[in-house]
């Protein structure tokens, strides 16, 4: 928020520095990558686009000096930047199923890296980097399209457009971010499985719970399309899991007994400022110690139905499934802890799952 209070000029050098720093770190964090990582054709071509970015910017501003940031060709440069990389967490996915293809061909097929991670000290450094690699990413994504936003700002008197500050929305309302991703979801879960559950806030319906007073009291500034993509990525989860559960107690008998997911949050005003926390609940198919401390892992997946080999990832991402890469959960911890939060799970084997998201 205080980048809006910055002239045009001191944003554009603000973006500038960060650009700087945030493309090297990127490109380093991918060709410094442990065990062979690094050595993937999908990393590679990553790490060199960029190189190829940073690059860029500094040729302009050898070329343009301080004085030209400001100017629309350098605006272009980062628009540019932005786009290119609109793909890259679906190029590491690709990378990840590289490296998998490389070590499996070693050491045979049977090699499950989520299972010795804990054991090899290699695949826990490689998931460090990747956190800190996505959250460069999320940098430098976040303020280029936020000082972008804010450069373009025009004469708007709509509610929506005075809630707006750069990509931040000073009126955020999480259970209306949650009820939009849970439409996203259930129309997934429809056109994959012909079902989908309830969703349910505090005791009442998620559309009913929106317009009441309580859920307009719960509003802070954020990121909201941040927080879309981690309700979704959760809800998504939830709900397949409840699926799952239902069709396997059903057996074939008839239309299965969806449990609803189930959102507590507090309705407190002086304890929702203080400690600002959503806890989503399902009924599904629980997870084993064992599945729960490889949840996180960029190398795990629950669903059966992924790809098999790095070419099938773009394939596999184009038909938008409801699960799949195993990049939901950690991409959604590393946005959630972006801005000091944090997400945590807990979970019982056969009845379900509880996942708190700290804000």
């Amino acid at each position: 928020l205080q980048v809006a209070e910055l002239s045009p000029e001191d944003r554009a050098a603000q973006l500038h520095e960060t650009l700087k720093v945030g493309l090297a770190r990127c490109a380093m964090r991918l060709s410094e990558m442990p065990f062979g990582f690094s050595n993937g054709p999908s990393i590679k071509r990553v790490s060199s686009a960029y190189v190829q970015n940073f690059r860029q910017v500094l040729d302009y501003e050898h070329r343009a000096g301080s004085a030209g940031l400001a100017h629309k060709e350098y605006h272009d440069i980062t628009r540019g930047i932005f786009n290119q990389h609109r793909g890259t967490m679906l190029d590491v996915a690709k990378g990840v199923f590289e490296f998998n293809e490389d070590l499996n061909s070693l050491f045979g097929k049977d090699l499950e890296l989520a299972e010795v991670r804990a054991d090899l000290r290699a695949i826990q450094d490689i998931e460090a980097s990747l956190d800190e690699f996505f959250t460069e990413r999320l940098t430098l994504r976040l303020l280029i399209s936020h000082i972008h936003n804010l450069d373009q700002r025009k004469l708007d008197d709509s509610k929506e457009a005075k809630e707006m500050v750069g990509v931040v929305n000073v009126n955020t309302q999480p259970i209306s971010i949650l009820s939009r991703a849970y439409v996203a979801a259930r129309f997934m879960c429809i056109r994959d499985f012909q079902m989908a559950p309830d969703l349910q806030v505090n005791g009442v319906m998620h559309d009913e719970y929106i317009l009441s007073e309580a859920s307009r009291q719960q509003h802070f500034p954020y990121v909201h399309t941040h927080l879309f993509y981690i309700f979704l990525e959760l809800i998504k989860n939830a709900a397949r899991a409840s699926i799952e559960r239902a069709q396997m107690e059903a057996g074939g008998n008839g239309q299965p007994e969806i449990p609803p997911l189930r959102v507590i949050v507090p309705e407190d005003q002086y304890m929702w400022n203080r400690e600002r926390s959503v806890k989503l609940a399902d009924r599904g198919t629980g997870m084993s110690r064992g599945v729960l401390s490889k949840a996180f892992c960029y190398f795990y997946s629950s669903v059966k139905a992924r790809p098999s080999v790095a070419d099938e990832v773009g394939d596999f991402d184009r038909r938008v499934p409801l699960a799949g890469f195993g990049f939901g959960l950690p991409i959604s911890r590393v946005m959630a802890r972006y801005f000091q939060g944090d997400i945590d799970l807990n979970s019982i084997p056969g009845k379900g799952t509880d996942v708190y998201v700290y804000l």
